[in-house]
């Protein structure tokens, strides 16, 4: 074969590749892929959701990515990624590699904001709410218990704990949600001054509260234990509303095996 017919032969081989390449790319993606970029389009997909979907279209490698590369990748594949879902993307690899969540205040609070569909505002003070914080530490230890580096869920240091006990505090509670048990000393040091009801009044109502149909409990405006079992009631139905939505998204993923 001498140059010219090297050439030639060349040639067709990039103009059969390039035919064979622009075909491919005009097909349908796998129905796994289409189910993850709509919920990465998607600003009520949860924030594991997100993850789990970015997963599915990028590879386990993409949590190394810078984020411009990450939002670029996903342009090309026609998904515009929203501000929203790039911050619960983001909140989801950081929590993953470096579980600052569990000990560093900024940390904790972003990722709470993110895990609940409001956009971070860093000119704004952002408070997160109890039943707020009780999906983020849910959500939070579902995602990184996942994950095949680690070998437990962290201890909640001091920011983070001083934190939810203000946040507890300042809402009126006076037992600790579930989900947020950690803070319950710190609680009390707030609450030092004397309450209408006690913790273990509480804690033994609430022990035996009917649970299956929350949505459909009255209670009392004036009464002082009602008014906490009401508090817990809701902080549970919020939790139980973001759990629909996470398995939810998950169900849709479920023909992938995603380790993180």
């Amino acid at each position: 074969m001498n140059v010219l017919q090297l050439e030639q032969y060349l040639l067709r081989v990039a103009t059969v590749h390039g035919s064979q390449k622009k075909a491919s790319s005009s097909l349908s993606p796998p129905p796994q892929q289409h189910t993850a970029h709509v919920l990465l389009k998607d600003p009520q997909t949860t924030a594991t959701g997100c993850f789990k979907a970015a997963h599915t279209v990028l590879g386990p490698t993409f949590r190394a990515w810078e984020p411009e590369t990450v939002w670029l990748t996903l342009d090309r594949q026609g998904v515009a990624l929203p501000l929203l879902n790039r911050d619960k993307l983001l909140a989801a690899v950081t929590l993953t590699i470096v579980p600052a969540f569990w000990w560093e205040l900024n940390a904790f609070e972003n990722t709470t904001m993110a895990f609940n569909n409001v956009l971070s505002d860093s000119d704004t003070l952002q408070e997160a709410t109890p039943a707020q914080l009780s999906w983020a530490v849910y959500e939070a230890e579902l995602l990184y218990g996942q994950s095949d580096v680690t070998e437990g869920i962290p201890e909640f240091d001091h920011e983070p704990v001083s934190y939810t006990a203000l946040v507890l505090h300042r809402a009126g509670f006076i037992l600790a949600p579930d989900l947020l048990q950690f803070s319950q000393t710190a609680l009390d040091k707030l609450n030092k001054d004397g309450t209408l009801v006690t913790k273990e009044a509480i804690a033994k109502a609430w022990k035996t509260f009917r649970k299956k149909d929350l949505q459909n409990v009255t209670f009392s405006e004036t009464d002082p234990l009602d008014i906490q079992l009401k508090r817990l009631t809701e902080v549970q139905l919020y939790v139980l509303e973001r759990l629909n939505q996470y398995d939810t998204d998950l169900s849709q993923l479920s023909g992938d095996a995603v380790a993180l």
